[in-house]
């Protein structure tokens, strides 16, 4: 009997939760225009079932972050505002249960660094980005701005780790060249010496298209 009403148990929540999902978002490849598919409320049933749903959980924290991202980015609200700051909170809970999604990381990486760059938070978050999915080339592009824009290459570690993705780009995916210009165009002082010196070492001509 216990067994039968544990395994009920198990269902009718996991059907709640299927029920209170939104479809899987890719996390944007340009970070100049990141948006999220979804405009209407996320639900928040799912964090009260994270143990039966973190995946999904997951998923609604990043749309969440992908909102408040996109509501700054218009000046339809501020870093200090509720949403953002609800966003901050429900992506870092989520992390706690669920420290292997690369794309809450990077989330928070970048909704922290819109509040502080110099945020300890924002170098750890996107050095967790590269530990969990060094070669996730969906995230290259924005790791490369958020690195560049921020003044993150301070840090050895980041700068490294970043030469890694330009190295990624250059010599097994040059389709996503465009990604290091975009970064460029964007970034500080200090970033734009990085990516020029870094192109450099390894394509002296397509370092010259930076410069151009």
């Amino acid at each position: 009997m216990a067994l039968a009403l544990a395994i009920g148990f198990h269902v009718v929540v996991s059907a709640v939760t299927e029920m209170t999902a939104l479809e899987h978002v890719p996390f944007p490849s340009d970070a100049a225009k990141i948006s999220s598919p979804w405009a209407g409320d996320v639900p928040s049933l799912s964090a009260m079932l994270s143990p039966f749903g973190s995946e999904l959980e997951s998923n609604h924290a990043l749309i969440s972050a992908l909102l408040a991202l996109e509501a700054s980015r218009k000046k339809q609200t501020t870093v200090q505002s509720a949403q953002y700051t609800n966003a901050i909170g429900r992506v870092r809970r989520t992390l706690s249960i669920s420290p292997y999604n690369p794309e809450l990381w990077l989330a928070l990486a970048l909704l922290q660094a819109q509040r502080d760059p110099h945020d300890p938070v924002v170098f750890e978050a996107l050095k967790m980005t590269y530990f969990t999915a060094p070669n996730d080339t969906r995230l290259v592009p924005v790791r490369l701005d958020v690195a560049g824009r921020f003044d993150m290459l301070a840090d050895p570690d980041i700068k490294d780790l970043a030469r890694s993705d330009i190295r990624l780009i250059m010599t097994h995916r040059p389709e996503l060249k465009p990604a290091i210009v975009s970064a460029f165009r964007r970034a500080s002082d200090r970033g734009k010496a990085f990516l020029q010196e870094a192109v450099q070492s390894i394509d002296p001509a397509f370092a010259q298209t930076l410069r151009g």
